[in-house]
């Protein structure tokens, strides 16, 4: 099997951001969805961009969608006005398929265009009766999507006739648990081969309102259906809307649920902080990581304060380190947004406010930070306060105005727990989570601040409930240790410390591989050891396997 996902859920200013993304989150393919605007152009300028994308990234265009279908009407529309552009826009789709190499046509049937009568239901098999000798002329399937049982799509089918080889479903695992209230194996199993291309996608009321595995679809049991009809072709992700970071984390939980699916990101990929550099010191850092085999880094100090002054220059500094191979998956913007003084607060916020614009520049969606502490005495310093409303009435305001940014922005807030902070309890984060519902505010994974004092005795098991409760709020991974004292006395280089590294690195390879890792707390000339220690951790969990 092979993974895509759709443009709409990738989301970019153009088709090569598009293709970009996609390539950059570990998908072989994109799946287009085609206007009819687009289609009708005679200077075909969309075609020639997809042309482009794909041979630029050497992704395919593994399907075409009609998605205006649900909004103007389908092939079966009753006005013939409306069925008869209808048809021409497969008959061009059929074209466009054929240029670019598409397999699969998606005829969507759903709100205006859904089936709901007899009537409806013979005039769409005669359309697709119709339409289907050319799509297989052209080696192209035009596939179903809509609301009705298997057992209906095969009597479409049986009604398409002789060019039934040319018509197909396209399975949403969703939509028949949403709609339907069916079951999503069981109607794989009725529909075994005509099953031609399957969406990525979970539900809790209505189809696609969640992140696949947080939902009621079983997952496992889709997979075991589809494994036993011998489907091995596209999985397509249809879930919702949002920045790379977030589609990558539902890719990742695709491949620990299709375990066929090809591809997949290389790890561990390593990183660390910029703050060794200054102004201008691209270079520098670049030709220090590569050395080191350093893949990425989480920008701050002064190259971070250089770009938020001079875009220009963080335009040049991303382009000098992607041509050495190393990517800017989070900004450092840390900053204390409860601080006592109220110009300090508002300074603190407005700097992160300006690094949620910045990123994008940078190549970036994510923007990490503490929350902060209340005490006058240090950053870093715990204080009875923060557990007052003040503080939290002080962290909520910061957090409404950046939130707000950030979803402008199409950027990512992630916080960073610490125990002397005013965050630093994991119940603290689903309360966050519940007062801001936004898919813009996530986590850094960071299991190693959570350890208090108290907590070092069992932070293993509190580390399991950690990373099972938040897997899908993940944006990025940090790597250190816990001194013995707990977090509050230190968080010291990797393999230095007593917290139970091999647990989570297993997490991390085997259900959020898409995660990039920052080791913490060391010098850049500790690196080789620390990576050293780190293959000897793999290696161990490997063996205990």
């Amino acid at each position: 099997m092979r993974a895509a996902v759709m443009d709409t859920v990738i989301g970019g200013r153009d088709d090569a951001e598009v293709f970009a993304r996609a390539r950059q989150i570990g998908c072989a393919g994109v799946e287009i969805t085609a206007s009819r605007r687009d289609l009708r152009d005679a200077k075909q300028t969309r075609l020639e961009t997809l042309r482009r994308a794909r041979e630029t990234t050497g992704l395919e265009v593994h399907a075409l969608v009609l998605g205006e279908h649900n909004n103007k009407g389908g092939l079966a529309d009753g006005n013939k006005d409306v069925a008869g552009p209808a048809r021409d826009d497969v008959r061009d789709a059929i074209g466009w398929a054929h240029e670019l190499g598409a397999q699969v046509i998606l005829v969507p049937f759903f709100m205006r265009a859904e089936l709901e009568s007899e009537a409806d239901v013979e005039r769409a098999s005669a359309a697709f009766g119709s339409l289907c000798p050319l799509a297989a002329e052209r080696g192209v399937t035009l596939c179903y999507e809509g609301t009705l049982s298997a057992q209906e799509i095969l009597s479409l089918a049986a009604r398409v006739g002789s060019e039934a080889e040319a018509f197909g479903c396209y399975f949403d695992l969703a939509n028949p648990l949403a709609k339907r209230g069916l079951d999503p194996s069981s109607e794989i199993r009725a529909l075994g081969p005509l099953i031609r291309r399957v969406h990525v996608k979970d539900t809790r009321v209505v189809s696609g309102d969640c992140r696949p595995g947080t939902g009621r679809v079983d997952f496992a049991e889709c997979a075991r259906a589809l494994s036993e009809i011998g489907y091995d072709g596209w999985l397509t992700l249809e879930s919702p809307p949002a920045p790379p970071p977030l589609v990558a984390r539902d890719l990742s939980f695709a491949r620990t649920v299709f375990p066929g699916l090809d591809g997949g990101p290389s790890w561990p990929r390593l990183g660390a902080f910029s703050r060794d550099f200054g102004k201008g010191e691209w270079e520098q850092l670049g030709e220090t990581f590569g050395r080191l085999g350093l893949e990425l880094t989480q920008l701050d100090g002064a190259l971070l304060d250089e770009s938020l002054e001079d875009p220009a220059a963080a335009s040049e500094g991303r382009a000098v380190l992607e041509s050495r191979g190393i990517r800017i998956p989070a900004l450092g913007g840390y900053r204390n947004l409860i601080a006592p003084e109220a110009e300090a607060r508002a300074a603190n916020i407005d700097h992160l406010r300006r690094c949620l614009e910045l990123a994008p520049t940078l190549g970036s969606y994510v923007v990490a930070t503490e929350t902060g502490t209340m005490s006058t005495e240090g950053e870093w310093t715990d204080s009875p306060l923060n557990s007052t409303e003040a503080a939290w009435s002080r962290l909520d305001d910061a957090l409404e105005t950046l939130l707000h940014v950030a979803e402008r922005s199409g950027t990512i807030l992630a916080l960073e727990a610490h125990v002397k902070h005013v965050l630093k309890t994991q119940e603290q984060m689903i309360l966050l989570f519940e007062r801001f519902p936004t898919q813009h505010l996530q986590i850094v994974c960071d299991p190693y601040n959570y350890v208090s004092a108290a907590l070092v005795p069992a932070h293993e098991e509190a580390t399991a409930v950690l990373l099972d409760g938040f897997e899908d709020r993940f944006v990025l991974a940090h790597l250190k240790d816990v001194d013995a004292g707990g977090a509050e006395t230190g968080t010291p280089e990797f393999g230095t410390g007593v917290f139970a590294q091999s647990p989570y690195l297993e997490f991390l390879r085997t259900r959020r591989p898409d995660l990039d890792l920052i080791a913490e707390h060391l010098p850049l000339a500790h690196v080789p050891e620390v990576r050293r220690r780190i293959d000897a951790v793999i290696a161990g969990g490997k063996r205990a396997q």
